[in-house]
């Protein structure tokens, strides 16, 4: 896991990550703490990129990716960072030695795996008393299942804009042979002989699920920040980008984008392992902001009990309409007034401040915000996920990207033939 964090105001984006990234296999998992999630995207302007969650694009580490564009792009500039976050999608789909047709078929059949074996593994652990060998209530939990998340994904709120026009015949076509090689080391190899029809159903749930904008396991975190050619302010794009499927790019930008203007002075931006830095910003830890609103609406329903007890059979049709009362419209009404609290007394004051922060002060709020992310989890017996030297860069209009705290793998004194190329490369 990471923690990583953009922080802008009109002068300039500050730009944090930590360096722990974990891995593991059926043995276990292992955090090491070497880790480079920020990068500059070109040599000669003010755009860089940060990077969470995969650390790889189907098998390709995402900082080789990052480099090959780098230098691909040379010199070359755009009116805006959202120009270059298209030409970097360009990219993406242009350089196919990383995501052949095999390569392609193969994650889709990772993907395809990992869905059923979820679903089926959350069903043995509702159902403790059920095993593989009760094939007929299980098809029937599978179903009922799948059902579910066929209509949910069915009619998403948003689609991957490169799916939009993708159909479920072609879809067919191109999976066949990778969903039955999926459907025999899944279920059939286990002695799960699924009907056709609930295979069937399968199949659609994971077509609908990679249409949809739904956050998937394996999928990278890409923070565009910086100015374009014709941009004063500086701006943060967040995409979300899992795979490629049929030579289309699964890929969509998340809600987190944000546009430095003369109406947005400030903006603080958190990505992948967020709760410290959103305590900071609300005042109150998210786990329990949302323990809060359980527990009051468990109260109000309590509270009615109370009443309904007290009356008895005095007044039946008071007690009916006590009976009858929604607590779900008290709920909001009290979420909403928190969040106005919250933004009035907390976030407000501290994006007026951030606003008027220097260079200096954005890029030491952006290291200790990470670091206060590492200490919560340091000090108490949370994973330490979060570790590591922690990466900081400022890019500003004038200056362009410039690091203030970086990590190496060589000494740079021992290597000045790399300085001194640095531009040439």
């Amino acid at each position: 896991m990471t923690a990583v964090v953009g922080i802008l105001n009109k002068q300039a984006v500050a730009m944090a990550a930590d360096s722990a990234v974990t891995i593991g296999n059926g043995n276990g998992r292992k955090i090491l703490n070497k880790a480079n999630k920020v990068f500059t995207l070109s040599k000669y302007h003010p755009v860089g990129i940060m990077i969470y969650n995969a650390a790889s694009f189907m098998g390709t580490p995402w900082e080789t990716i990052i480099k090959v564009y780098r230098q691909q792009l040379g010199n070359k500039s755009f009116p805006t960072l959202e120009d270059y976050q298209k030409d970097f999608i360009d990219f993406l789909r242009a350089k196919n030695f990383f995501t052949d047709g095999q390569t392609q078929k193969n994650y889709l059949g990772l993907f395809a795996a990992e869905i059923i074996q979820m679903v089926l593994g959350e069903i043995l652990k509702k159902n403790p008393g059920l095993s593989p060998d009760d094939t007929g209530d299980l098809y029937n939990l599978l179903d009922v299942e799948f059902s579910g998340l066929l209509a949910r994904w069915k009619k998403p709120e948003a689609i991957c804009s490169e799916f939009s026009d993708y159909e479920l015949a072609t879809f067919d076509s191109y999976a066949t042979d990778i969903l039955k090689q999926v459907r025999k080391e899944v279920l059939i190899d286990i002695g799960l002989k699924v009907p056709n029809a609930l295979f069937k159903k399968m199949t659609q749930t994971i077509f609908y699920l990679l249409k949809s904008q739904e956050k998937l396991h394996s999928y990278t975190g890409l923070i565009f920040c910086g100015f374009g050619e014709d941009e004063i302010y500086p701006r943060l794009i967040p995409l979300n980008i899992s795979m490629v499927l049929n030579d289309r790019l699964r890929y969509f930008v998340t809600e987190e984008s944000a546009i430095i203007s003369n109406d947005m002075n400030a903006a603080v931006r958190p990505f992948a392992q967020t709760d410290v830095i959103d305590t900071i910003l609300s005042g109150i830890d998210p786990s329990l902001d949302d323990y809060y609103l359980k527990h009051f609406d468990e109260m109000l329903k309590k509270y009615n009990q109370a009443i309904l007890g007290s009356i008895g059979t005095s007044d039946l049709l008071l007690s009916e309409k006590i009976k009858n009362l929604k607590t779900e419209p008290i709920v909001r009404e009290f979420f909403r007034m928190n969040q106005r609290i919250k933004s009035q007394n907390y976030i407000q004051p501290l994006m007026s401040a951030v606003g008027t922060l220097s260079k200096e002060d954005l890029a030491e709020m952006a290291e200790s915000l990470i670091y206060l992310t590492y200490l919560k989890r340091r000090i108490t017996f949370a994973e330490e996920s979060v570790g590591g030297p922690v990466d900081v860069a400022i890019i500003s209009k004038g200056d362009g990207f410039i690091w203030i705290k970086r990590k190496h793998y060589f000494k740079p004194e021992l290597n000045q033939h790399f300085i001194s190329n640095y531009f040439n490369i």
